[in-house]
């Protein structure tokens, strides 16, 4: 019987982790399309294709931010496997890829108030490493000081 109990966590466990990558790697393809949309004229993807290392670098940035802001949700979705609880935790990692989202686009928007007369998405399209470093960093750093943000607000919701 033990036996029996130990197989059906095994297989529960392995089902929460292929859901959890499935639905981590839709948030990233998401984030990515959304924060694409509000960069000013630059298309990451074909300049990443180009070789262009300063938009690679912030991209990755990009990345690391969103799931460190976004692990909260994806844990959150698979604390049961009933439908409510399921439904419930989708809920939570849509909430905290919003905040996310919203997070980074703040975050990048402040950083171009910061610096008037420097144009970071030109010098990114342009190649410039450093700039690229710059904004990785400050979208990880946005991303690690929000996400306890977003565990606060998420256990408020749904306690």
């Amino acid at each position: 019987m033990a036996v029996l109990v130990d197989l059906a966590l095994i297989a529960l466990a392995i089902i929460r982790l292929v859901l959890a990558i499935i639905f981590a790697v839709a948030g990233l393809y998401i984030a990515s399309w959304v924060l694409g949309r509000l960069t000013k004229g630059l298309e990451e993807w074909q300049e990443i294709g180009k070789g262009n290392s300063a938009v690679a670098i912030y991209m990755a940035g990009i990345f690391v931010s969103v799931a460190i802001i976004v692990g909260p949700g994806v844990v959150g979705l698979f604390r049961t496997l009933d439908l409510v609880g399921i439904v419930i935790g989708f809920v939570q990692l849509v909430l905290a890829l919003a905040l996310a989202v919203a997070m980074q686009y703040v975050g990048l928007s402040f950083l171009g108030r910061l610096t008037k007369g420097f144009d970071e998405w030109a010098e990114l399209k342009k190649g410039n490493i450093a700039v690229g470093i710059i904004m990785a960093a400050i979208v990880i750093a946005i991303g690690a000081i929000v996400s306890q943000g977003v565990v606060s607000i998420i256990e408020a919701l749904f306690a």
